[in-house]
């Protein structure tokens, strides 16, 4: 898995307040970098894949673990 460099921890966030501040910080990334988003709402995997499949952002893993949902998303 790659290290991320960057990662957003929005564990007990709303899906669209996780997808917002994904979206943002993405933005101000380098094009080739990654963020690693944690979470702990249920619904961030739909999110997440329709913010990657709309910005044209690559998802490139994503790890289930207990209550906690991480993604790794490639600017």
């Amino acid at each position: 898995m790659r290290t991320p460099d960057k990662t957003l921890d929005v564990q007990g966030l709303a899906v669209l307040r996780v997808r917002m501040l994904a979206l943002k910080t993405l933005a101000l990334m380098d094009r080739g970098q990654v963020l690693k988003v944690i979470t702990t709402e249920k619904a961030a995997k739909k999110g997440i894949v329709a913010l990657c499949s709309e910005e044209g952002y690559l998802l490139l893993d994503e790890v289930l673990d207990g209550s906690q949902h991480s993604f790794l998303i490639q600017r």
